[in-house]
């Protein structure tokens, strides 16, 4: 769970300002974005998408004391895990920004069909489709937000709608 002075809190806020002052278009993704947007739920890292100059953040994190442990091929600040999702992993970019409490992440909108998308993909990602429940119940989010998300995963927010809904 993250707190306003958490370790994992302070990485994210840490990435977010390189993003900023770098001016590289990339944002906190993952379990840290899901429980800025109200859904709490533990995680043990950053997930910071990069859609381009992915070297570029990694060597201005590098300068701000991140190591990187190739063994694990992420980056480490104390002992919380960084990682850089790219273009390429994410499949296609989210469009909205949202900054919450000093961290750049994405909009509710993007995030659930990220974490859709991901949880539809493979039986292994389950944790993102119980994501998208979890934001659905702490949003109490009806049938009418899937405008707001991909045409690709709305009829898979309707049903887990209608399942959060009838108690299922």
């Amino acid at each position: 769970m993250l707190h306003g002075d958490s370790k994992i809190l302070e990485v994210a806020r840490d990435a977010s300002r390189v993003l900023r002052e770098t001016r590289i278009d990339g944002a906190v993704i993952g379990g840290v974005a899901v429980v800025l947007h109200g859904y709490v739920r533990t995680t043990i890292d950053v997930d910071v998408f990069v859609p381009e100059r992915a070297a570029d953040f990694a060597a201005a994190i590098t300068r701000e004391g991140f190591r990187f442990d190739r063994s694990r091929r992420e980056f480490v600040k104390g002992d919380v895990p960084i990682h850089i999702v790219t273009l390429d992993q994410l499949g296609s970019p989210p469009l909205r920004r949202k900054t919450i409490d000093n961290v750049l992440t994405v909009s509710l909108g993007d995030l659930i069909t990220m974490k859709l998308r991901s949880g539809s993909r493979s039986v292994l990602r389950s944790i993102d489709l119980a994501d998208v429940i979890g934001l659905i119940r702490a949003h109490r989010l009806t049938s009418t937000f899937a405008g707001r998300i991909d045409k690709s995963v709305r009829a898979e927010f309707r049903t887990l709608v209608r399942a959060v809904r009838s108690g299922g």
